[in-house]
Protein backbone atom coordinates (compact mmCIF):
# COMPACT_ATOMS: atom_id res chain seq x y z
CA UNK A 1 0.00 0.00 0.00
CA UNK A 2 1.62 3.54 -0.99
CA UNK A 3 2.23 6.12 1.66
CA UNK A 4 -0.57 8.30 0.73
CA UNK A 5 -3.55 5.32 1.30
CA UNK A 6 -1.71 4.52 4.48
CA UNK A 7 -2.51 8.20 5.30
CA UNK A 8 -5.55 7.89 4.29
CA UNK A 9 -6.53 4.83 6.53
CA UNK A 10 -5.04 6.07 9.42
CA UNK A 11 -7.35 9.19 9.02
CA UNK A 12 -10.51 7.32 8.48
CA UNK A 13 -9.16 5.13 11.93
CA UNK A 14 -8.99 8.08 13.57
CA UNK A 15 -12.33 9.56 12.52
CA UNK A 16 -14.11 6.83 13.70
CA UNK A 17 -12.21 6.45 16.80
CA UNK A 18 -13.24 9.79 17.48
CA UNK A 19 -16.67 8.81 16.66
CA UNK A 20 -16.98 6.11 19.36
CA UNK A 21 -15.95 8.66 21.76
CA UNK A 22 -18.84 11.27 21.41
CA UNK A 23 -21.38 8.52 20.05
CA UNK A 24 -23.62 5.58 21.31
CA UNK A 25 -24.20 2.20 20.10
CA UNK A 26 -26.16 1.47 22.59
CA UNK A 27 -29.91 0.52 21.25
CA UNK A 28 -32.57 3.40 21.31
CA UNK A 29 -34.43 3.16 24.70
CA UNK A 30 -36.99 0.49 24.24
CA UNK A 31 -40.22 3.15 24.82
CA UNK A 32 -40.33 6.02 22.89
CA UNK A 33 -39.82 9.52 23.95
CA UNK A 34 -42.57 10.93 25.87
CA UNK A 35 -42.41 14.83 26.08
CA UNK A 36 -43.00 15.38 29.90
CA UNK A 37 -45.20 18.54 31.22
CA UNK A 38 -42.62 21.22 31.86
CA UNK A 39 -41.55 21.88 35.56
CA UNK A 40 -41.03 25.52 36.13
CA UNK A 41 -37.87 27.16 35.37
CA UNK A 42 -37.84 24.74 32.12
CA UNK A 43 -37.02 26.04 28.96
CA UNK A 44 -38.69 24.29 26.18
CA UNK A 45 -37.00 24.46 22.41
CA UNK A 46 -38.58 22.40 18.97
CA UNK A 47 -36.70 21.83 15.99
CA UNK A 48 -38.87 20.48 12.88
CA UNK A 49 -38.07 19.56 9.55
CA UNK A 50 -42.04 19.96 8.59
CA UNK A 51 -41.31 19.24 5.10
CA UNK A 52 -41.83 15.81 3.38
CA UNK A 53 -41.27 13.49 0.06
CA UNK A 54 -44.11 12.18 -2.16
CA UNK A 55 -42.73 9.47 -4.62
CA UNK A 56 -38.89 10.21 -3.27
CA UNK A 57 -39.48 14.04 -4.64
CA UNK A 58 -39.18 16.49 -1.78
CA UNK A 59 -41.47 19.11 -0.47
CA UNK A 60 -41.98 22.06 1.65
CA UNK A 61 -44.18 22.29 4.16
CA UNK A 62 -47.67 22.04 2.91
CA UNK A 63 -50.50 24.12 3.77
CA UNK A 64 -52.78 21.01 4.33
CA UNK A 65 -50.24 19.93 6.80
CA UNK A 66 -50.54 23.52 8.51
CA UNK A 67 -53.23 21.90 11.29
CA UNK A 68 -52.13 18.62 11.97
CA UNK A 69 -48.38 20.68 12.38
CA UNK A 70 -50.17 23.43 15.16
CA UNK A 71 -51.73 20.60 16.75
CA UNK A 72 -48.78 19.20 17.83
CA UNK A 73 -47.18 22.17 18.56
CA UNK A 74 -49.46 23.44 20.55
CA UNK A 75 -49.12 20.17 22.79
CA UNK A 76 -45.93 20.50 23.13
CA UNK A 77 -46.49 23.88 24.51
CA UNK A 78 -42.89 25.00 23.53
CA UNK A 79 -40.89 28.53 24.30
CA UNK A 80 -39.35 28.43 21.07
CA UNK A 81 -40.03 26.41 17.60
CA UNK A 82 -37.34 26.26 15.18
CA UNK A 83 -38.74 24.69 11.45
CA UNK A 84 -36.91 23.90 7.94
CA UNK A 85 -38.59 23.75 4.76
CA UNK A 86 -41.19 26.54 5.11
CA UNK A 87 -41.27 27.89 1.58
CA UNK A 88 -42.50 31.24 1.89
CA UNK A 89 -43.19 33.85 5.32
CA UNK A 90 -46.87 33.81 4.75
CA UNK A 91 -47.25 30.19 5.27
CA UNK A 92 -44.93 30.24 8.35
CA UNK A 93 -47.34 33.38 9.68
CA UNK A 94 -50.64 30.93 9.00
CA UNK A 95 -48.78 28.35 10.96
CA UNK A 96 -48.12 30.98 13.89
CA UNK A 97 -51.42 32.21 13.90
CA UNK A 98 -53.02 28.63 13.54
CA UNK A 99 -50.90 28.30 17.22
CA UNK A 100 -52.43 31.76 18.72
CA UNK A 101 -52.61 35.29 18.76
CA UNK A 102 -49.49 35.63 21.23
CA UNK A 103 -47.21 33.41 18.55
CA UNK A 104 -45.25 35.73 16.56
CA UNK A 105 -42.66 34.04 13.55
CA UNK A 106 -40.58 35.17 11.47
CA UNK A 107 -38.27 33.69 8.33
CA UNK A 108 -34.45 33.54 8.89
CA UNK A 109 -32.49 32.73 5.50
CA UNK A 110 -33.28 30.23 2.96
CA UNK A 111 -35.92 27.41 4.33
CA UNK A 112 -35.89 28.47 8.01
CA UNK A 113 -38.00 29.95 10.66
CA UNK A 114 -38.65 30.96 13.70
CA UNK A 115 -41.93 31.02 15.78
CA UNK A 116 -41.80 31.97 19.67
CA UNK A 117 -44.46 33.19 22.06
CA UNK A 118 -41.19 33.86 24.32
CA UNK A 119 -41.04 38.18 25.00
CA UNK A 120 -38.00 39.68 24.31
CA UNK A 121 -36.70 37.22 22.18
CA UNK A 122 -33.89 38.97 19.38
CA UNK A 123 -33.71 38.11 16.12
CA UNK A 124 -30.31 36.78 15.21
CA UNK A 125 -28.35 35.15 12.46
CA UNK A 126 -24.75 34.79 10.67
CA UNK A 127 -25.13 36.68 7.10
CA UNK A 128 -22.44 33.80 5.55
CA UNK A 129 -24.84 30.68 6.62
CA UNK A 130 -27.11 30.40 3.51
CA UNK A 131 -29.88 28.25 5.79
CA UNK A 132 -30.65 29.43 9.21
CA UNK A 133 -32.68 31.29 11.77
CA UNK A 134 -31.09 32.03 15.62
CA UNK A 135 -32.13 34.15 18.48
CA UNK A 136 -30.64 35.35 21.06
CA UNK A 137 -32.84 35.82 24.93
CA UNK A 138 -32.27 36.51 28.38
CA UNK A 139 -32.92 33.29 30.61
CA UNK A 140 -33.13 33.48 34.03
CA UNK A 141 -30.51 36.61 34.06
CA UNK A 142 -28.32 35.00 31.89
CA UNK A 143 -28.27 35.50 27.89
CA UNK A 144 -28.59 32.39 25.24
CA UNK A 145 -27.62 31.99 21.69
CA UNK A 146 -29.72 29.70 19.77
CA UNK A 147 -28.89 29.01 16.05
CA UNK A 148 -30.89 25.98 13.91
CA UNK A 149 -29.70 25.08 10.14
CA UNK A 150 -30.87 23.42 7.56
CA UNK A 151 -27.68 21.47 6.16
CA UNK A 152 -27.11 20.39 2.27
CA UNK A 153 -29.31 16.71 1.93
CA UNK A 154 -27.09 15.70 -0.87
CA UNK A 155 -23.64 16.83 -0.10
CA UNK A 156 -20.85 16.18 2.83
CA UNK A 157 -19.03 18.47 1.84
CA UNK A 158 -21.42 21.13 1.79
CA UNK A 159 -23.03 19.80 5.33
CA UNK A 160 -19.30 20.08 6.66
CA UNK A 161 -18.85 23.44 5.44
CA UNK A 162 -21.69 24.78 6.97
CA UNK A 163 -21.53 23.57 10.09
CA UNK A 164 -18.40 24.87 10.48
CA UNK A 165 -19.34 28.50 9.52
CA UNK A 166 -22.38 28.16 11.93
CA UNK A 167 -19.96 26.93 14.85
CA UNK A 168 -17.86 30.09 14.09
CA UNK A 169 -20.60 32.57 14.24
CA UNK A 170 -22.01 31.22 17.04
CA UNK A 171 -19.15 30.90 19.16
CA UNK A 172 -18.16 34.60 17.86
CA UNK A 173 -21.66 35.37 19.76
CA UNK A 174 -21.41 36.97 23.60
CA UNK A 175 -23.57 34.76 25.92
CA UNK A 176 -23.89 32.29 28.37
CA UNK A 177 -24.94 29.38 26.68
CA UNK A 178 -25.57 28.16 23.57
CA UNK A 179 -27.72 25.51 21.40
CA UNK A 180 -27.04 24.58 17.74
CA UNK A 181 -29.98 22.57 16.45
CA UNK A 182 -31.69 21.69 13.29
CA UNK A 183 -31.73 19.47 10.47
CA UNK A 184 -27.88 18.42 9.95
CA UNK A 185 -28.44 16.05 7.75
CA UNK A 186 -25.64 14.03 9.48
CA UNK A 187 -26.00 10.43 8.82
CA UNK A 188 -23.56 8.68 11.21
CA UNK A 189 -25.50 5.29 11.21
CA UNK A 190 -22.25 3.22 10.84
CA UNK A 191 -24.21 -0.20 10.44
CA UNK A 192 -26.21 1.44 7.73
CA UNK A 193 -29.65 0.03 8.50
CA UNK A 194 -31.08 2.38 5.82
CA UNK A 195 -31.20 1.93 2.49
CA UNK A 196 -30.29 6.07 2.19
CA UNK A 197 -27.01 6.69 2.82
CA UNK A 198 -24.13 9.35 3.34
CA UNK A 199 -22.38 10.31 0.35
CA UNK A 200 -19.33 11.11 2.28
CA UNK A 201 -19.31 9.10 5.70
CA UNK A 202 -15.75 9.96 6.62
CA UNK A 203 -17.08 13.72 6.55
CA UNK A 204 -20.05 13.48 8.02
CA UNK A 205 -18.62 11.80 11.11
CA UNK A 206 -16.03 14.45 11.42
CA UNK A 207 -18.77 17.12 11.57
CA UNK A 208 -20.19 15.12 13.97
CA UNK A 209 -16.97 15.11 16.10
CA UNK A 210 -16.69 18.68 15.94
CA UNK A 211 -20.07 19.38 17.27
CA UNK A 212 -19.59 16.20 20.32
CA UNK A 213 -16.31 18.16 21.69
CA UNK A 214 -17.81 21.31 21.74
CA UNK A 215 -21.61 20.76 22.72
CA UNK A 216 -23.28 17.50 24.37
CA UNK A 217 -25.60 15.71 22.35
CA UNK A 218 -29.40 15.96 23.44
CA UNK A 219 -30.91 13.42 21.38
CA UNK A 220 -28.02 11.06 21.97
CA UNK A 221 -29.92 7.65 21.57
CA UNK A 222 -33.19 8.61 21.83
CA UNK A 223 -33.47 6.56 17.76
CA UNK A 224 -34.11 7.90 14.59
CA UNK A 225 -35.69 11.30 13.48
CA UNK A 226 -36.80 11.02 10.48
CA UNK A 227 -38.01 8.13 7.64
CA UNK A 228 -37.48 5.31 7.55
CA UNK A 229 -34.95 5.41 10.10
CA UNK A 230 -32.52 7.92 9.76
CA UNK A 231 -30.82 10.10 12.61
CA UNK A 232 -30.19 13.99 10.77
CA UNK A 233 -31.68 16.44 13.24
CA UNK A 234 -29.78 17.04 16.41
CA UNK A 235 -29.99 19.68 19.31
CA UNK A 236 -26.30 19.92 20.51
CA UNK A 237 -26.39 21.99 23.94
CA UNK A 238 -23.29 23.40 25.27
CA UNK A 239 -22.34 22.23 28.90
CA UNK A 240 -23.64 25.58 31.01
CA UNK A 241 -26.84 23.99 30.13
CA UNK A 242 -28.94 20.80 32.11
CA UNK A 243 -30.70 18.79 29.68
CA UNK A 244 -33.71 17.81 31.24
CA UNK A 245 -35.36 15.59 28.57
CA UNK A 246 -35.03 15.69 25.00
CA UNK A 247 -35.71 13.07 22.02
CA UNK A 248 -37.73 12.83 18.73
CA UNK A 249 -41.67 12.61 19.06
CA UNK A 250 -42.90 10.03 17.32
CA UNK A 251 -46.29 9.90 15.70
CA UNK A 252 -46.78 13.48 15.10
CA UNK A 253 -45.83 13.37 11.41
CA UNK A 254 -48.88 13.96 9.18
CA UNK A 255 -49.37 13.07 5.01
CA UNK A 256 -45.96 13.15 3.44
CA UNK A 257 -44.16 14.55 5.63
CA UNK A 258 -40.88 13.11 6.72
CA UNK A 259 -39.68 14.03 10.21
CA UNK A 260 -40.52 13.79 13.35
CA UNK A 261 -40.37 16.96 15.93
CA UNK A 262 -37.38 17.01 17.95
CA UNK A 263 -37.98 18.46 21.51
CA UNK A 264 -34.87 19.71 24.03
CA UNK A 265 -35.89 20.75 27.69
CA UNK A 266 -33.17 22.81 29.36
CA UNK A 267 -32.64 24.90 32.36
CA UNK A 268 -28.88 26.67 33.83
CA UNK A 269 -26.86 24.37 35.99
Amino acid sequence: MKSGAWAELLLWVAAVALFAVGADFRAPDASPFEPPKRAPGVLRLVTWNVGGAENGTPHSLRAGHVPAVADALAALDADVVFVQEVPDSELLRTLARALGSDWNAWRGRGDCGVITRRPSVERWGPRRVRNQAGVRFELDGRELVVLSTHADAFSAKERNEAIGEALDALFDEPGAGKVFLGDLNLDVDLDKKSELFSDDLHADVESYNVLAERFVDAGLGRGPTAEPDRRLDYAFVSRELEIVAAGPWLGRRTGTMDHHPVVVDLRWR
